[in-house]
């Protein structure tokens, strides 16, 4: 059968699909496209709009939509609020407001920025499966939903006992091979280039997430500053980080979705010491403002090999 590469753009994203045959890499795109129905604050009529344009009344939601908010729930728990899902206000308040190849990224406006919620001002009811979100704030998945979509596929397949396939939706993959197939090739992405890396990593065996956050790639000017889309919710602002772009590798991939951006927001003095004290299985590379590039000491996982350039040119 073709194991040929797939590409089609969801979540405002482009998703490909390597060494995956065209039924699953169509049954891969499916699921994307269910997830930006469900989860996209920029679709008006998505299961996500609907909850925060109820936001103050119990709302219901799916039994997909319950299992995503928990995993957020969980993440903002673990993460002491680093990572927050309730974070939409905000992000609109900032110029974010459709989706970034429809932002003016000269003129977005900025207002006031909203109080960000406490993980005690809202109600989750499991088992009448409703959500009741105070009347200020909105949920803004983002990565999380991408992530969690991407994984979910993932494992779809390897419940299907697919010997191999790469899933990557713009930067967030995971990969999977088994010793009988050749080993996977990650370049690392170039923060301001699309043609060039930073390094690479190959694993033979077994399978692997990767997640990359920059502040570079998603920014925008409100008239007197560049913003960016990487909320700091300690300060309700873009994050005053020296990181520009954070990668983390680990077996899954959405806690590499999830502490990339957390290691970013806390910046290199914080967030490494941080993340290896929270999952000292994850591993990670980040660029800072002067181009430097730091990647932990060792992976915990013996099938991958990480090698990476030490420096790169700032434009």
């Amino acid at each position: 059968m073709i194991m040929a590469e797939f590409h089609h753009r969801y979540m405002n994203t482009f998703v490909s699909t390597s060494g995956i045959n065209p039924p699953d890499a169509q049954r891969v795109f499916d699921r994307m496209a269910a997830a930006e129905q469900r989860y996209s604050r920029f679709t008006v009529n998505s299961e996500l709009s609907r909850v925060n344009g109820q936001a103050g009344q119990e709302t219901p939601v799916s039994q997909s939509f319950a299992a995503l908010f928990f995993e957020a729930l969980r993440f903002y728990a673990e993460t002491d609020g680093i990572f927050n899902p309730f974070l939409g206000n905000v992000m609109r308040s900032i110029g974010y407001d459709r989706s970034f190849e429809q932002v003016d990224r000269h003129h977005a406006l900025r207002h006031n920025v909203p109080p960000t919620a406490k993980q005690s001002s809202f109600t989750f009811d499991l088992e009448k499966q409703t959500i009741t979100l105070p009347a200020d704030i909105a949920l803004d998945f983002g990565g999380i939903a991408k992530g969690w979509t991407v994984q979910s596929a993932a494992q779809s397949l390897l419940s299907m006992s697919r010997p191999r396939g790469l899933i990557n939706a713009g930067g967030d993959l995971m990969g999977w091979t088994d010793s009988d197939h050749a080993q996977w090739k990650i370049d690392g992405s170039h923060p301001f280039s699309d043609h060039q890396s930073i390094g690479r990593i190959a694993f033979d065996s077994g399978q692997l997430g990767v997640a990359t956050s920059s502040t570079i790639k998603r920014s925008w000017s409100d008239g007197t500053q560049l913003l960016h889309h990487l909320i700091d919710p300690r300060t309700g602002l873009p994050a005053a980080s020296n990181i520009i772009q954070a990668t983390v590798a680990g077996p899954k991939l959405l806690p590499c979705e999830i502490y990339a951006k957390c290691l970013l927001i806390l910046g290199s003095s914080q967030g490494p010491a941080w993340l290896a004290a929270k999952h000292p299985e994850l591993s990670y590379v980040f660029v800072d403002q002067s181009g430097k590039i730091t990647a932990s000491e060792a992976t915990n996982m013996p099938h991958i090999r990480v090698v990476f350039l030490k420096q790169i040119d700032i434009p």
